[in-house]
């Protein structure tokens, strides 16, 4: 009889029976109070709330959120209790984010915790997002032996800009709509000399937010990423890099005056999104009689780099204010266009011939939304007419499909128009070198691929090798 029972099975506590190490990772994905709440389970998780790497303070993130005055003494005191406890434990700290509000803690209260975690606990990443409406922030905060990655942001205002070195062992920074002081007349190249082993650099500016003249000089920055949402005032005089480290440039911003002193001995990628003004596209001089805003310089600049992404508008800046298309001596990957439904026709396919016969290693075209460049009944314009100049004949694009030893065609953003099915006709029917053709189209159900792929099956190749791939597009 006893040999006929079953055994009950047993289910133990598969979450207790984690190692510390792996808990404290799990715990770490969720914010630090959520955390918090578990310590409640036994004095082993109450131990572990010392032990989480990465700490993530939000004040809203409250789980039986009081209102008003007593919320935020609620918060003030979790946040002082916990970052004491890990300085008299000694407890390491990789990450640590800070948000704060507007209406919450003092100021002088989030500048204590800064230091603390900085200083006392030895933090190698931290992130702040204080949105105070505008923070008085001193920049000496900072100095730190351990500080590897830093983001400040957002509207907050530094002061105490030091004239010697901050950290030593920084090497990624993100400045997200940060000014300095008045009077402070701050430059990349004090921020750089303040974090001398700086490799990456993230700087968004706004109208209202910004302080860069136009200058990045550094032997050691790698990567450099430069957004202006900036679009009412006046041109920088001048743009300058000297960073002949760099290898990734992300950079978007009005035209400058003039471009000089570029440096890019060791760049393999560029981003450009470069935006115009009325008087730089209509060639009007200057109140000191210059015409400003030629990118021919800029170009030349970056001629040597393997992976090149132009915006419409860059393509706009190129085609108005460029003298010449540089070689490209050393371009593998030519992306072009935007997931935006903007651009002009007329200037892609008048540059496209030219970007193709001076990229003679080009083996990578990606076309963002080819459905914004195909309008026609334009290349036959009369001379007279004042579209005249952006006209152009069809076989000059052919002859230079037909000599190009591109491998792989990319399109984003395929509708399946008949406009679009005709270019790629003319792409099928000229590139002899052609492997791949990757097509993504969006909000695709089963139907709607099979019509795309057969309507493109069908079209004539003349690369026999050519194996057309249609995909739907996910963002």
């Amino acid at each position: 009889m006893e040999a006929n029972k079953k055994a009950k099975p047993s289910y133990g506590d598969v979450i207790s029976n984690l190692p510390n190490d792996l808990l404290c990772r799990i715990l770490s994905y969720l914010s630090t109070k959520e955390a918090a709440l578990t310590s409640i389970l036994s004095k082993r998780w109450s131990n572990l709330l010392l032990s989480i790497p990465i700490l993530y303070f939000d004040d809203s993130v409250l789980l039986k959120p009081q209102k008003g005055q007593r919320k935020n003494v609620f918060f003030k005191a979790f946040v002082d209790r916990l970052l004491s406890q890990r300085v008299e434990t000694s407890s390491h700290v990789q990450r640590v984010s800070l948000k704060c509000r507007q209406g919450g803690v003092e100021p002088d209260c989030v500048i204590k915790w800064i230091l603390t975690t900085v200083r006392d606990l030895g933090v190698l990443d931290l992130s702040l997002c204080i949105d105070f409406g505008i923070f008085h922030l001193p920049f000496n905060v900072f100095r730190s032996k351990t500080l590897v990655k830093l983001r400040i942001g957002t509207m907050i205002r530094l002061s105490q800009f030091p004239s010697d070195v901050v950290s030593p062992t920084l090497n990624s920074l993100v400045l997200d709509l940060v000014e300095f002081r008045d009077g402070d007349k701050v430059e990349f190249r004090q921020i750089l000399l303040a974090f001398p082993s700086l490799q990456s650099l993230r700087v968004h500016e706004s109208n209202k937010w910004k302080f860069w003249n136009g200058s990045a000089s550094s032997r050691t920055l790698k990567s450099l990423v430069y957004r202006s949402d900036d679009d009412s005032s006046a041109p920088k005089p001048c743009v300058s890099f000297d960073t002949p480290s760099l290898v990734y440039l992300d950079y978007s911003d009005m035209v400058a005056d003039k471009y000089e002193n570029l440096k890019f001995d060791s760049l393999v990628e560029a981003r450009l999104d470069l935006h115009l003004t009325a008087f730089q596209i209509m060639r009007k001089p200057n109140n000191i009689g210059i015409v400003s805003g030629d990118v021919t310089t800029l170009f030349k600049g970056i001629r040597n780099v393997k992976i090149l992404c132009l915006s419409p508008d860059a393509l706009e800046a190129l085609y108005y204010r460029g003298e010449k298309i540089p070689m490209f001596n050393n371009l593998i990957t030519l992306s072009l266009g935007s997931d935006k439904p903007h651009g002009s026709p007329f200037i892609f396919w008048k540059l496209l011939p030219s970007l193709l016969n001076n990229s003679l290693k080009l083996e990578t075209l990606i076309i963002k939304g080819l459905v914004h460049y195909v309008a026609e009944g334009w290349e036959g314009l009369s001379p007279m007419t004042p579209m005249s100049r952006l006209c152009f004949s069809w076989d000059t694009v052919s002859d230079s499909l037909s000599s190009s030893a591109m491998k792989v065609l990319e399109i984003s953003g395929y509708k399946g128009t008949w406009q679009e099915l005709n270019q790629m006709k003319r792409f099928l029917g000229n590139l002899s070198r052609l492997e791949v053709v990757r097509v993504y189209h969006k909000a695709m159900d089963d139907k709607e691929r099979i019509n795309v792929m057969f309507d493109l099956f069908l079209l004539p190749k003349v690369s026999s090798e050519c194996d057309i791939q249609v995909m739907k597009e996910t963002a």
